[in-house]
């Protein structure tokens, strides 16, 4: 890995520094760090192979930026946590593999001292969104423009959370999950689910998402099968199960993706809202 500070180093491991128009074609066809020189870089950042840094980015902090992420102009990683008791960047920031950081988009440090704010890799975080302190955004996750994300929320690989749209902290959102357009969310939201509106109803499954991740047709009947008992008939978690363990229902019950579901919901800690589109 190479480690980036603000003075250009010289050793031939240290990223390219140029400042000619060549920068642009670089920053998009070559297979090298390059770090643009109107950036601000902390002596602690950690830039693996292949990582671009375009102009005007600040990065501060201990932060770990993997392998092909590119950081693109304007773009905050590392500055103290948004709140009022914390004025300096704590803990660690851990950024993975073939990212896309888009412009102005903010990503804080932790508000601890052992804490984390984690990217996973081949995440897309799109322009003006906020990914706030001692977030977690698993493998795949897209951020559409200006989604806000507060303290300790985790976004489960494959979520797709659209254009403006907000989660309360330490709100947890599924695998699979979809959150439409200028919707919020305060408590969790299931796997493999649709949701929308302020707060968010259940729409549906993402059926887009699970056949494009090959989901078997068979397992995605058994996952509509138990959000129709979950959301539909307003079954409680233990009469799911209840149903679930009867002779004829082990059709949908033994299904792996329904078994996550079940779970999501049993070790939910904000609760999961039963709202739904079907209450109008």
């Amino acid at each position: 890995m190479d480690t980036v500070a603000n003075k250009p180093s010289k050793t031939s491991s240290q990223p390219s520094l140029n400042s000619d128009n060549s920068f642009l074609q670089d920053f998009f066809n070559s297979s090298k760090t390059l770090v643009h020189p109107s950036s601000i870089i902390g002596p602690d950042v950690v830039l693996d192979k292949n990582v671009k840094i375009g102009p005007f980015c600040v990065i501060a902090g201990k932060v770990k930026i993997g392998q092909g992420t590119r950081i693109h102009p304007h773009v905050s990683i590392g500055f103290p946590a948004q709140s009022i008791d914390t004025y300096k960047s704590l803990g660690e920031v851990e950024i993975g593999k073939n990212c896309e950081i888009r412009e102005f988009a903010t990503i804080s440090a932790s508000k601890f001292e052992n804490g984390k704010t984690i990217i996973g890799d081949n995440c897309y975080v799109m322009s003006y969104s906020h990914v706030a302190h001692d977030v977690t955004l698993e493998d795949n996750v897209i951020l559409i423009n200006n989604v806000n994300l507060g303290g300790h929320v985790h976004v489960e690989k494959n979520a797709f959370l659209m254009a403006n749209s907000a989660a309360h902290q330490f709100c947890r959102i599924g695998q699979f999950c979809a959150l439409a357009p200028f919707s919020a969310i305060r408590q969790d939201l299931p796997p493999f689910c649709m949701f929308s509106g302020m707060p968010a109803k259940f729409f549906g499954l993402n059926l887009v998402a699970l056949k494009r991740a090959g989901i078997c047709a068979e397992s995605i009947k058994a996952i509509k099968h138990v959000t129709k008992l979950f959301y539909q008939d307003k079954l409680i978690l233990v009469d799911i199960k209840k149903i679930a363990e009867q002779e004829s229902e082990q059709w949908w019950a033994a299904d792996k993706n329904v078994q996550k579901f079940l779970e999501f919901i049993q070790n939910s800690k904000r609760g999961v809202s039963k709202r739904s589109e079907t209450q109008g």
